[in-house]
């Protein structure tokens, strides 16, 4: 394919997301409009909540990037900031091959292993979802009763040993979670054998996200619902679990529904059945406006960067 057309079906897609973007926020305001919850936007917090969400995104492609050595390839950073960054808006289209296939078809083209890239995310899921799991299960009161009266220092501490397990057992269980790919995707799955220690780095860093996409989703809470929002722990954690909920879901594009769903329940208890609604809502339009942003502009610097190679080309 010509570069001109892929930079068309590139931004085609980016269009046609901000479209359904703004349909979805004029629902979003006529609802909250009849409901009995006032919403007062702080922006400034809403901006800091942007940013820190934004560098836990940035921290994962760079874990999905890290990963490419352990299949003998690699992928410079900027190069898989682009490609992650364009492909992931994929995944809101029905249907994960779509999302795979572009994410396997940007990397060869920036010189990086499409196996290391496809099998690399698999890896980046597993590992996200099972230190999502630690967390939601040490931490999470309204699913697991024993735990409520724990303070959160002592549930994150919970969490901490159950990561530190599984870095010891994981590696164990690679071969048998090798084998279950393999006989659901009915082709080979390289999963590689990568060294202890960078594994291990490899898992923290993946919990760590957790806590801070929790904490940027707290801030969010606060910039909306100000007095009215959960504490920062029930956030975290009821976040983390409605993530979770969304990543199993496969049937349902980016999550959309399920892990909205999965919010109202969780918050509840805490906040209302209105303001935890509001909340579900609304975080979903700002994530998908973060990922938008983003995107459009690792698309804008890739435009420039052609374009100066081109005059420095004319220019000699």
């Amino acid at each position: 394919m010509k570069p001109a057309w892929k930079r068309v079906i590139q931004w085609s897609a980016v269009v046609a997301l901000i479209a359904g973007f703004i349909a979805l926020y004029k629902f979003y305001q006529s609802y909250t409009a009849e409901l009995r919850v006032p919403v007062g936007v702080s922006w400034g917090e809403v901006l800091l909540a942007s940013l820190i969400w934004a560098s836990g995104y940035v921290q994962m492609i760079l874990l999905w990037t890290s990963s490419f050595p352990w299949w003998g390839s690699s992928l410079p950073w900027y190069k898989g900031l682009r490609v992650f960054f364009v492909t992931n808006l994929a995944r809101y289209i029905p249907g994960a091959i779509w999302q795979f296939a572009g994410l396997a078809g940007m990397t060869m083209e920036a010189g990086g292993s499409p196996t290391a890239a496809a099998i690399g995310v698999i890896l980046l899921q597993i590992v996200t979802l099972a230190t999502g799991i630690m967390l939601t299960v040490s931490a999470a009161p309204r699913l697991l009763p024993l735990t409520a009266r724990l303070t959160s220092a002592e549930q994150l501490l919970i969490a901490a040993l159950l990561v530190a397990l599984l870095i010891v057992a994981f590696p164990h269980l690679l071969p048998r979670i090798r084998s279950l790919l393999e006989r659901v995707l009915k082709r080979p799955v390289p999963l590689p054998s990568p060294p202890r220690g960078q594994f291990a780095l490899y898992v923290v860093r993946c919990a760590g996200n957790w806590l801070i996409y929790g904490f940027a989703f707290w801030l969010f809470s606060r910039a909306l619902l100000g007095q009215g929002a959960p504490s920062m722990w029930v956030a975290i954690t009821s976040y983390v679990a409605s993530y979770l909920a969304g990543l199993i879901a496969v049937f349902a594009p980016g999550g959309i529904v399920v892990r909205e769903g999965a919010i109202v329940g969780l918050l509840e208890p805490s906040i209302g059945v209105e303001a935890a609604t509001i909340l579900a809502i609304a975080s979903r339009f700002w994530q998908i406006a973060i990922e938008v942003a983003a995107a459009c502009v690792m698309l804008g610097v890739e435009w420039l960067r052609t374009r100066f190679s081109a005059v420095s080309v004319a220019e000699k």
